[in-house]
């Protein structure tokens, strides 16, 4: 799979299976951290609960952005996806429109407390921000299992989004491009990186195909949606 094809969503999911399937790092895109942790501040309006539309692999994502302190956030994404077989004593969630925040809130406001019916990927990342070219980068670095190669709690792989906000609840997210030839051929460190990223900032080269539009969950279902974020807590530590 290209990295100029891959979806967000589907970078979710392939890191939630990189540590039952360590063979497959190979096919991992190889990005470089953007911007100082140290030197971040956290921005207020990112704070929240977001969601995500999935695509042919996820129902969608729900992102939990809560600062760790003044410079970074912890985020939790939940990533979920509909078993092959769901439980026939439950209503059937197909007969939602799942592809949509209303059809997830419908469906999971019934299922929520037996939600057997999905596969919940829990993913942790520590992320900050960094202004190039004028533009805002967020730097996600997962966090939550030991590096295969170091056997150390040390990061070991990030992913590199371009956040453009169109309102105060809606969010475009734009993933770099490791293959665009400036970045290919940059030494893979922070200043080099970087200074590619501040020349070619407008080029649309430089940026996966896909744009992935984020919205803010209304206040209302904040509660909803923690549950769906304990359900796959207490999933994923079994």
């Amino acid at each position: 799979m290209r990295p100029k094809t891959r979806s967000i969503s589907g970078a979710a999911l392939m890191l939630a299976i990189i540590p039952i399937f360590a063979g497959l790092l190979a096919c991992m895109p190889e990005y470089v951290p953007l911007g100082d942790p140290e030197r971040s501040r956290i921005d207020p309006g990112m704070t929240g609960i977001w969601y995500a539309p999935g695509d042919d692999v996820l129902i969608g994502n729900i992102i939990f952005m809560q600062p760790w302190d003044k410079r970074t956030w912890l985020t939790v994404n939940v990533a979920l996806e509909l078993r092959d077989e769901p439980d026939p004593e439950l209503d059937d969630p197909v007969d939602y429109d799942l592809s949509t925040y209303e059809g997830l809130v419908e469906a999971f406001g019934e299922l929520v407390v037996e939600a057997d019916d999905f596969e919940m990927s829990l993913i942790t990342y520590k992320v900050w921000s960094v202004k190039l070219g004028g533009e805002t980068f967020y730097t996600w670095e997962w966090r939550g299992i030991p590096n295969p190669d170091e056997h150390t709690m040390e990061p070991w792989f990030w992913l590199d989004l371009r956040i453009d906000q169109e309102t105060e609840d809606r969010l475009v997210f734009r993933t770099l491009d490791p293959e665009f030839p400036p970045l290919k051929e940059a030494e893979k460190t922070r200043k080099a990186w970087e200074r590619v990223v501040r020349k070619h900032v407008d080029n649309p080269e430089m940026y996966t195909e896909e744009k992935m539009v984020v919205r803010r969950v209304d206040e209302e279902h904040n509660e909803l949606m923690t549950e769906i974020l304990v359900h796959a807590f207490i999933r994923d530590s079994w």
